[in-house]
């Protein structure tokens, strides 16, 4: 990687990590990109040159963690509702601080809408139904990514009072 390279990948994170560092303090609505370039050391045409706004940074710190973790689901060799329950539950109990943290700051539908697309994604990959096309994609994948999302994330961000086995036990009998 030449040099110039170098340099814009390192803005790049510079930015996403003092916008996340800033989100420690301020909402995203109180936050400003003046504040975050002066926290990443970079001025605001160099933000402008990396992302259209502070929500776009958002939605790039985000999309890696759950299309990873997507991505890792989806290439199982063996997926079953037990599996996917687990993996699901286990995920969003080591995402629970960052949701709180999301919910307090502002920014937790964002999070919600990179769930959503990842969702899709996964879905479209590990669905086999002959009838999953146009409307019934779209709405099993809203309807899945919501639930999930909202009892998943309450249940981390609350930390219980449901056991993890209780959780699991209650998204499989959801998702079958």
């Amino acid at each position: 990687m030449t040099e110039r390279k170098n340099q814009y990948q390192s803005f790049h994170e510079f930015i996403i990590t003092a916008t996340m560092q800033c989100l420690d303090k301020h909402t995203l609505s109180e936050l400003s990109v003046t504040e975050i370039c002066e926290r990443a050391g970079v001025s605001r045409m160099a933000f402008y040159r990396h992302f259209k706004s502070k929500e776009q940074v958002l939605l790039e710190y985000f999309t890696p963690i759950y299309g990873d973790f997507l991505d890792n689901l989806s290439n199982l060799t063996e997926i079953n509702s037990q599996i996917l329950a687990e993996k699901l539950v286990d995920f969003f109990a080591s995402q629970g601080a960052e949701i709180r943290k999301a919910t307090q700051a502002g920014y937790y539908l964002l999070i919600f809408q990179v769930f959503t697309k990842k969702l899709a994604e996964f879905y479209d990959k590990t669905t086999t139904w002959e009838d999953y096309v146009s409307t019934k994609r779209q709405w099993w994948n809203d309807f899945m990514a919501a639930g999930l999302f909202y009892v998943l994330g309450n249940w981390a961000k609350h930390s219980g009072p449901e056991t993890r086995e209780e959780v699991i036990k209650m998204v499989i009998e959801f998702h079958e």
